[in-house]
């Protein structure tokens, strides 16, 4: 029941963090490890954000699903990652100040990092 009411903030900005990002293209780690022997597994490379869930319920609260999907130009791609027991968040900004991301900890000290790719403009 503590860390439903420490994250209490999360609920309305969850949601809202997957709208404002929906179908932009991803990238999804997670890292764990001690600092200086760390260990990175990429999951994804290109996916669209389909989605972003918050469960403050049961007894893996809070906890964090993202679902990716939709590959273009190939057949039907999906991956949803699920981050249990949250207890950190961080958002991630570009240096023009949109979203580049989210940092989530979960209590069993792994970070999975989601990083949104660059947007890139058509020369005409």
């Amino acid at each position: 029941m503590k860390a439903v009411s420490k994250q209490h903030n999360w609920t309305p900005f969850i949601p809202l963090f997957g709208e404002w990002n929906k179908l932009r293209a991803t990238r999804i780690a997670l890292f764990e490890g001690p600092p200086g022997a760390m260990e990175d597994f990429w999951l994804e490379d290109g996916l669209p954000l389909i989605g972003i869930d918050l469960d403050v319920r049961g007894d893996e609260a809070p906890s964090i699903e993202i679902m990716l999907g939709g590959q273009p130009g190939g057949g039907p791609a999906h991956l949803t990652h699920v981050v249990e027991q949250a207890r950190f968040l961080k958002v991630t900004l570009s240096a023009s100040g949109l979203s580049d991301g989210l940092e989530i900890e979960g209590s069993d000290g792994r970070t999975t990092v989601l990083q949104f790719e660059e947007r890139t403009t058509p020369v005409v």
